[in-house]
């Protein structure tokens, strides 16, 4: 790392004690996951699920050029690969019922999938703003503030073209590995409309998509407000769990007790809407308006009607069509349900995780647990004609 480096590192363990002009000098306006209004609702809502840690790293004349965010967070995993190598690494986690409930330090976002942990300035590369943010997570290790409250540190998740600059961590001795993909829509300056989208597709997509709405329609669709979300809060937590049971794994179980705050602070960047059958709240979904585009947070479904109404593909078109309204570059419907995502549209993009175990000895035998995690395999549908997307 150039000498000109600095690497005086503040750290903050309140977003009210963060200097707010020299955050924004690093974070920019489009950074909706740093933004001050989106940290100081998760920090307000959610401060027995997730502890943040933030940061500043200013160089030699006093300018900051990096902000970072750290969460510590217990992520429970019901079923593990490589049970035995799990059992050795993470015995004192495990729970009655052979669960293992593991405290990590994330250098990013647990509620989205994407690089949004740090920002830096032009004055510094991404490699040594990685770099600082390993050394930075160090310092995090031998804080007697924070020591002892995590096993494993992650960093999440690098985009492809970041993948160079993400291989500094290595020298820090994380391992990389691949989860899910993130599922993305680029969306075609021709589509003006909804209908545009839906002519764009092969009979046999537009016929599925009629069909999704066909069974839909009786179903009342429509933005929450703050004050809407707040009478809805147990629905909609209740509607959350059940998604988040059918996972192997589960974070933030409280996630939803933010949706208020974030709808009040962030506006129109924080779209919550329900989903309603005779006047019954059935579903929700979330997205953020990120930059240039639009990124679908979390669902809740009560799984009793989603075949014969569609909820879930509903739900995904209703996503098009904000992105469409939105006239944003991407849509971004994040992991899992890989194949109805394909058949909306939207194409794979490997993600790069890197993790290590705070114990040197530990860390060696989480080398074969990281290499037996793998994407989830599944048929890639190809929608559209050759002609709109120029194939």
């Amino acid at each position: 790392m150039p000498n000109s480096i600095s690497e005086n590192i503040v750290f903050f363990q309140s977003i009210t004690e963060i200097p707010q002009s020299h955050w924004c000098e690093v974070v920019h306006s489009n950074q909706v996951y740093l933004s001050l209004p989106y940290l100081k609702s998760l920090e307000e809502t959610l401060l027995h699920t997730i502890k943040p840690i933030y940061l500043l790293v200013y160089n030699t004349e006093g300018i900051p050029i990096v902000a970072g965010m750290f969460q510590i967070a217990t992520f429970t995993y019901k079923k593990a690969t490589q049970q035995n190598v799990f059992i050795k690494l993470f015995q004192d986690c495990r729970n009655e019922d052979d669960s293992f409930s593991i405290k990590g330090l994330v250098c990013g976002n647990i509620f989205a999938t994407g690089e949004h942990g740090f920002a830096y300035t032009e004055k510094i590369s991404k490699q040594n703003t990685i770099a600082l943010l390993a050394k930075a997570a160090k310092k995090i290790q031998k804080d007697a503030r924070w020591e002892d409250l995590f096993k494993v540190i992650l960093f999440k998740e690098f985009w492809p073209e970041s993948s160079k600059s993400a291989t500094v961590l290595e020298d820090y001795k994380y391992r990389p590995f691949q989860a899910d993909v993130n599922m993305v829509l680029s969306m075609h300056p021709a589509w003006k409309t909804f209908a545009n989208y839906l002519q764009s597709m092969k009979a046999k997509y537009r016929t599925k998509a009629n069909s999704a709405y066909k069974k839909s329609e009786t179903l009342s669709i429509r933005t929450l407000s703050s004050e809407e979300i707040a009478e809805q809060q147990n629905n909609i937590q209740q509607l959350f769990s059940n998604v988040l049971n059918k996972s192997e794994y589960r974070y933030g179980e409280n996630y939803p007790a933010s949706f208020a705050a974030l709808k009040e602070s962030l506006g129109d960047l924080f779209i919550c809407k329900g989903v309603f059958l005779n006047a019954e709240l059935i579903a929700f979904s979330t997205a953020f308006v990120n930059g240039d585009a639009l990124e679908a947070n979390y669902v809740g479904i009560d799984y009793e009607y989603n075949t014969e109404y569609a909820v879930y593909e509903r739900l995904l078109y209703d996503y098009v069509e904000e992105a469409i309204t939105l006239k944003v570059s991407e849509l971004h419907l994040g992991r899992t349900s890989e194949l109805i995502k394909s058949a909306v549209g939207a194409a794979p993009v490997a993600m790069t995780l890197y993790a290590r175990h705070t114990s040197k000895i530990k860390n060696v035998l989480l080398k074969p647990v990281l290499e037996n995690i793998e994407p989830s395999t599944f048929e890639l549908r190809r929608p559209f004609g050759d002609k709109l997307l120029g194939e």
